[in-house]
């Protein structure tokens, strides 16, 4: 006779209905309670409504952390993350993507000030034109403003591998993905991000260093990778340690009703 936790058991174990019927089948032959399909069913949509909120919950709590505790991160543990990078969308199956781990503090320094002469420079730009003072015009304390900006615009905003104990360079080989390589690379990236917050880790994916063609050969060099065009492409590089900040909320996001459109664009009535 069948137990309510053989029942559980194949669900649990299953991702579709049919799975279920199958290992119970199999256990207890053919001789099923008619229903049990139907509530098979219900019950596999039940855990995957279920694991959905639980995947939801470790999206909406993951915020990019810049400060972090000097304890190593366990291999196992960089291992998890590298394994959730490999297992990304690619393109045809590519997977143009290529890792570089680096703990060494003297390499991590040097990126470091790489992050911080590009975010620099690029900072300096929007501060001429005035957009980062727009950006932080919310801060109603002139000193607290300007200190935030001094921190934007020095660059020193993407300068924190220096204290984060693993940096892991994420470059695509053009030789095998072509104009893939940065969508691919990227949703690895995400991937890499997603596991390390679901790990208690933190994580801060950074493109200052590599925001143009010659701070991008400078990265390269520092690391060994092939300068020569068409080889390999630099698309970021992931900071990854154990959060010394613990930031209470996340960044306020814009409203599903201010950017989904249905069927064309600018119709916001679903059908």
């Amino acid at each position: 006779m069948m137990k309510n936790r053989d029942f559980l058991d194949a669900v649990l174990l299953s991702k579709t209905a049919d799975e279920a019927m199958y290992t119970l089948m199999r256990k207890h032959g053919a001789d099923l309670p008619a229903d049990l399909p139907e509530k098979a069913d219900d019950a596999v949509k039940q855990l995957q409504n279920r694991f959905g909120d639980d995947f939801l919950k470790i999206l909406n709590s993951r915020k990019s952390i810049r400060r972090y505790k000097p304890d190593p991160v366990p291999d196992e543990m960089i291992d998890k993350i590298l394994e959730a990078a490999r297992w990304a969308p690619t393109g045809e199956n590519y997977q143009p993507w290529r890792f570089i781990v680096v703990r060494d503090q003297e390499t991590r320094n040097k990126i470091g000030d790489l992050a911080l002469e590009g975010s620099g420079s690029r900072m300096t730009s929007w501060y001429c034109l005035n957009e980062l003072q727009q950006r932080f015009e919310g801060i109603e304390d002139p000193k607290k403003r300007a200190e935030v900006l001094e921190f934007m615009y020095s660059g020193r905003v993407s300068a924190f591998c220096k204290q984060a104990p693993v940096v892991i360079a994420v470059i695509g080989d053009l030789r095998v993905g072509s104009v893939d390589v940065p969508y691919d690379c990227c949703a690895a990236l995400e991937n890499m991000s997603l596991q390390a917050h679901a790990m208690g880790l933190g994580s801060c994916w950074v493109y200052g260093p590599v925001a143009s063609t010659r701070d991008a050969i400078r990265f390269k060099e520092l690391l060994g990778i092939p300068t020569a065009m068409g080889y390999y492409k630099v698309v970021s590089y992931l900071a990854v340690g154990y959060p010394l900040e613990q930031r209470k909320h996340p960044r306020p996001k814009m409203p599903l009703k201010d950017m989904v459109y249905w069927e064309k664009f600018g119709n916001k009535v679903r059908k």
